[in-house]
């Protein structure tokens, strides 16, 4: 029997190899193998050959993919580099049309990826943030929602633990706005604080400098500050972590003891606080109620599911919940219906009542992302419209391209890296202007961003500048697919001959690209002017109450309650009136501009059977209405006799407009000397106040009690007759110290605290007025780069009209006609679609302004006079030239 080699490996051999050497390489293989055979034997010869013909397998001896000889792909892709420099440089205007779109597009965008990278972060620190939830409550009355607010009751996070075992662990919690506390003989200001339970600190994932997290609030009075609180207390020379059992006071019998020292809340923490106090500490002060009432509302709660459970499934149980604990509305006379807020969505709700958090409109944050998209996509819209429309000029190259042999892949290719220089030049020069434009960006957002948060973000895992690079690199290859199968698709003989021409669906194409970034124009255009005269109708808004140099001085909490604190607070009053400037001070539990508490179980005498009626309340003074200038619809203001040491002998109280309809009286003036039953007792209306705008206008005007409480919590309203000056904020202090021993005097202007109300509403403004210039501009170009392209194209047939006697009138009508009708198309395709997005933004305020086709008319004619100024420029300048040089041009 013959022996030879593995079959199967002098077939696989003959594929690998170069067919021109296979026959001598085969038969060297077929020589060793015999010698082997006859001296080493079969087995051994075989394996040999197995070694003999790996040896042989070299780079230059393997088969070559077919034309790759020809190929030297480093001098290739140098070529295409260089021919795309080429054309960059000798086509300046539109190099420059497309670089400053791309690169004005690519800055924005990366701002606005700041933006929104840092605003979707928010609690993202939190270990297990995406199993942990907010409870959330909504109240309704007669079927009527009359809260969505995150407050609850007391009772509601350790009875759904105890109820549900799909729950790990919860937490609660009462913030706390700004506070005075004495250390060490001196009175500091706080900012907003929580009074949290023991399981805070396991819950969340706030870090601990010193302390124990399971022990530092597990009793009363016990608290923990964070680290920028702790450098407000200590001494020179003093550590922080010096500070832990450290006494604080709080105006309490009962001092605090600092058992940690925690660090600053992270910036993307929708909770911002200095310090922690124990939950047990407000149980010991405020009584059991705030540990097991039903009916007590200004609890937050927090709850982590165990892994693996889906939150919709404990939402389904949380009816049955209600309906076993609040009985269909016998314990607070509401139907409670509860829900999970997920931890990672409260920072972008802005809607929920009693919000506590760093919240923002999270439509907004979305809003601001779309634009800057928007702008890239009108700057690639230029590149692709600009890049067919030279596609005639560009024709010869490719021509000749292919006539010496080129693919159709290597065009494409060549086509992808113009496309891909062009934007990563772009892209280099938009991070520089990132660095430059950063401070900028950065007041107009009152954020403090910065390229680091691109760059160690994730979404959904992936570290974001990975994501950011494959989704550019895929869009760049759409964007530059289209002209390069354009260009392939010429003949090389029509183009060589001169005869090629652009075929009608790459002008239709064309067309519908300038239609769609012009349509986005509009929308822009429109948008920025609504924002903009939305924000002026909520400046210049007549309120109803007049907050003219008023500055608001915070009250005396560190004075004890007695039967004295009415008069002193009286005679303060008057002291400030007598200084030269003051007009009228008064006092009140809330400024305009700050939310309300409600009050819950009202019942009218003009229906007694709505026992469960519900209002907002303020708690105000005598001189409350005539220094904010309230007017009075019927009957008459508090006077001195209305205030009461001894609440419980408080009867008399005044309404607001809206409340004569919640309590079904017929008019203002049936409602005044009316009794209505709340708090267990019987009150008496005294006066009818017009509606005034207590909060925001995103806010509808709600029906209000102004009772005549007083409380050493409450604010001083000083009103001026004229500018605030040092001198007499100086004396106020005096004044204060005098009557306030012991207290802190700080202070605030009440239009600064109006105008905060609107901060994101302005930031918008002032975003969407750049990205709107912007979008304008770059489109603006756009088109006058296409008109550009056209006219040259059409040179020699305005030569020949001009000496056929055609003037510069019927020129410009006959050249503009085409642009002009796609720019009107586009005004009539964006106009709609504005006016609906205008729509859904205006629903977020109770109070807006009208939406009128005068707008819509205004926007679109702005913008189809910017283009007939474009146009008409261009068509002019092309027409003026001699008629004899265009018959001459090519």
């Amino acid at each position: 029997m013959k022996v030879t080699p593995p079959k199967q490996l002098i077939w696989l051999l003959s594929k690998c190899c170069n067919p021109a050497l296979w026959e001598s390489i085969e038969g060297d293989l077929m020589e060793l193998f015999l010698l082997d055979l006859k001296k080493k034997g079969e087995r051994k010869a075989k394996f040999n050959y197995f070694l003999n013909a790996l040896a042989f397998l070299r780079y230059h001896r393997l088969r070559k993919r077919q034309n790759s000889k020809k190929l030297n792909h480093m001098a290739l892709i140098q070529n295409y580099l260089k021919v795309s420099f080429r054309d960059l440089k000798r086509n300046k205007t539109f190099t420059g049309i497309n670089l400053f779109g791309l690169i004005a597009g690519m800055t924005v965008s990366l701002l606005m990826f700041q933006y929104v990278l840092f605003e979707t972060s928010f609690d993202d620190f939190n270990e297990d943030a995406d199993r942990m939830y907010r409870v959330i409550n909504d109240r309704y009355h007669n079927g009527e929602l009359i809260q969505r607010g995150a407050i609850t009751y007391p009772t509601i996070g350790p009875t759904m633990f105890k109820d549900f075992p799909e729950i790990e662990a919860y937490t609660r919690m009462v913030p706390s706005t700004g506070n005075f506390i004495n250390y060490e003989e001196q009175v500091y200001r706080t900012g907003d604080y929580l009074i949290a339970d023991e399981h805070f600190h396991s819950f969340f994932s706030y870090k601990l400098i010193k302390g124990n997290k399971k022990e530092c609030l597990d009793a009363a009075f016990k608290m923990v500050i964070t680290e920028r609180f702790a450098k407000k207390l200590i001494k020179k020379g003093e550590n922080i972590t010096d500070l832990i059992g450290k006494p604080i006071n709080f105006n309490y019998p009962t001092s605090f003891m600092i058992t940690g020292i925690m660090e600053n809340p992270p910036k993307n923490s929708h909770l911002q606080f200095d310090f922690i106090t124990s939950y047990k500490s407000f149980i010991a002060i405020e009584g059991q109620g705030a540990d097991t009432s039903w009916e007590w509302s200004d609890f937050y709660h927090y709850i982590k599911l165990k892994k693996g459970v889906n939150p919709e499934s404990l939402n389904n149980k949380l009816a049955d919940f209600s309906l076993r604990y609040f009985k269909e509305g016998e314990v607070t006379g509401n139907d409670e219906k509860f829900s999970l807020q997920p931890l990672n969505e409260i920072h972008l709700d802005d809607t929920m009542e009693y919000e506590v958090a760093i919240v923002t409109n999270g439509e907004t944050v979305w809003l601001m992302l779309y634009i800057a998209i928007f702008i890239v996509l009108i700057a690639w819209v230029n590149y692709i419209n600009l890049n067919t429309s030279r596609a005639i000029q560009r024709a010869k190259e490719v021509g000749i391209r292919k006539s010496v042999g080129a693919q159709k892949s290597q065009i494409i290719r060549q086509s992808f890296i113009e496309t891909l220089l062009l934007n990563f030049i772009a892209l280099t020069l938009s991070i520089g202007f990132v660095f430059i434009l950063q401070p900028i960006f950065n007041n107009m957002t009152g954020l403090d961003l910065s390229m680091s948060i691109i760059l160690f973000s994730s979404v959904m895992g992936i570290p974001f500048p990975i994501l950011l690079i494959g989704i550019l690199f895929i869009l760049l290859a759409l964007v530059a697919l289209y002209p390069a199968l354009l260009v392939t698709r010429f003949s090389t003989q029509d183009v060589l001959k001169g005869s090629f021409q652009l075929k009608g669906e790459i002008t239709w194409l064309r067309k519908g690209m300038v239609v769609f970034q012009f349509s986005l124009a509009v929308i822009l255009i429109t948008a920025t002017i609504a924002i903009a005269r939305q924000i002026e109708y909520m400046v210049n808004q007549d309120l109803g109450i007049d907050l003219d140099n008023t500055i608001v001085v915070y009250g005396p909490v560190m004075t004890n309650w007695d039967s004295t604190f009415i008069y002193k607070i009286d005679q303060f009053k008057k002291d400030l009136s007598s200084l030269s400037g003051v007009e009228i001070a008064t006092i009140s539990n809330r400024v305009p501009g700050s939310g309300m508490g409600r009050i819950f179980r009202i019942t009218s005498s003009a229906d007694p059977e709505a026992q469960n009626l519900t209002s907002n309340h303020m708690s105000i003074d005598h001189e409350f209405a005539e220094l904010y200038n309230v007017e009075f619809i019927t009957g008459r203001d508090f006077n001195y006799s209305d205030h009461d040491f001894d609440g419980g002998a408080i009867k008399n109280f005044i309404i607001n407009e809206s409340a004569v309809s919640l309590l079904k009286f017929d008019s203002p003036e049936d409602a005044v000397g009316r009794s209505v039953n709340f708090y267990n007792k019987d009150w008496t209306i005294i006066g009818v106040m017009k509606d005034f705008h207590q909060e925001s206008l995103h806010r509808k005007i709600a029906p209000i009690f102004l009772l005549p409480y007083y409380s050493t919590g409450n604010n001083f309203s000083i009103k001026f007759s004229s500018q605030v000056t040092p001198a007499l904020v100086e004396a106020i202090e005096k004044r204060y110290n005098q009557y306030f021993p012991g207290n802190y005097f700080d202070y605030l202007f009440l239009e600064d605290e109006i105008d905060s109300l609107y901060d994101d509403d302005v930031r918008v403004s002032r975003v969407s007025n750049v990205f709107a210039t912007l979008s304008i501009i770059i489109a603006v170009l756009g088109l006058y780069g296409l008109v550009m392209i056209t006219l040259v194209r059409k040179t020699k047939e305005i030569g020949i009209r001009k000496v056929l006697g055609a003037n510069l009138g019927q020129l410009l009508t006959l050249l503009s006609k085409e642009f002009l009708l796609l720019v009107i198309i586009a005004v009539l395709v964006g106009a709609p679609v504005s006016y609906l997005t205008i729509m859904e933004w205006k629903s977020g305020y109770a109070y807006s302004i009208n939406i009128g086709i005068g707008l819509i008319l205004l926007s679109s004619f702005m913008l189809i006079l910017i283009s007939a100024i474009t146009i008409g420029f261009q068509t002019r300048k092309i027409s003026g030239n001699n008629p004899v040089e265009s018959l001459r041009s090519e």
